[in-house]
């Protein structure tokens, strides 16, 4: 009988052993991927990033509540190929997956629309910057509106959002934020400006050259860094002396 309790004291010992090895090895192997993110985020080593967040991430669920965040962001705006055109389910997996944790997330339901909109998903993209613009009031979102019906080719629509958003009395005092994925550059602008150049978008789509020139200028007075406007620009230069 004393020999039986033993066995069983011995076992349990073993058992107790082995799941705190287990689970310090568990902390070990987080705590190495931390330092690896941390180093890489560091460095800007960008695939670094997503591979030991990734990882971390699998190991780890308690980081979710950012992880996903991250890793929709770097998937969606750092893993591109220039001139290519990209799958977008990878980002959007970690977006909804993070939305799973938070519905409200801003920041993750952004990279969805813009991500539904890449599939060409325009109706549901457009519904989501609608329902985001609603309970913010974030010039962003009603540009991104603006610009799905010019996309659309809803040129009259356009018009009309991008006049009355000029009118409002407060509109130099807002920003909108713009994501140029393929040159890398994310810009806060005068939200004057960022109407301005969708003006400038829809006189070009009404062949207005002179138009959209005289737009794209209001752009650079309101915002004299702005890079879409100065990009475009070039291209109707571009374009006017290719037609001399």
């Amino acid at each position: 009988m004393l020999m039986k309790k033993s066995n069983y004291f011995l076992l349990a010992v073993v058992a107790f052993s082995i799941a705190l090895s287990s689970c310090d090895s568990s902390k070990n192997s987080s705590n190495s991927m931390e330092k690896a993110y941390t180093m890489a985020s560091k460095s800007k080593d960008r695939e670094t990033v997503i591979s030991s967040l990734t990882l971390w991430l699998a190991n780890d669920s308690s980081i979710g509540k950012w992880a996903y965040d991250t890793l929709a962001y770097y998937h969606y705006f750092y893993r591109v190929t220039p001139g290519a055109v990209r799958n977008p389910a990878t980002p959007k997996y970690y977006a909804e997956e993070g939305l799973k944790l938070n519905p409200n997330n801003l920041f993750l339901r952004d990279i969805k629309a813009k991500l539904l909109l890449e599939e060409g998903k325009d109706t549901a993209s457009f519904d989501m910057f609608a329902q985001m613009w609603k309970e913010t009031g974030d010039m962003t979102y009603y540009w991104d509106m603006t610009f799905i019906e010019i996309a659309r080719n809803k040129i009259g629509v356009a018009d009309s959002m991008v006049q009355s958003s000029l009118k409002l009395a407060d509109i130099s005092n807002k920003k909108v934020k713009m994501e140029h994925i393929q040159a890398q550059i994310t810009e806060n602008v005068n939200a004057a400006a960022a109407f301005y150049y969708l003006d400038a978008l829809i006189k070009n789509a009404q062949r207005n050259v002179i138009g959209a020139a005289e737009s794209l200028k209001k752009a650079l007075d309101a915002e004299p860094e702005f890079y879409a406007a100065r990009r475009t620009i070039m291209e109707l230069q571009r374009m006017s002396s290719g037609q001399q």
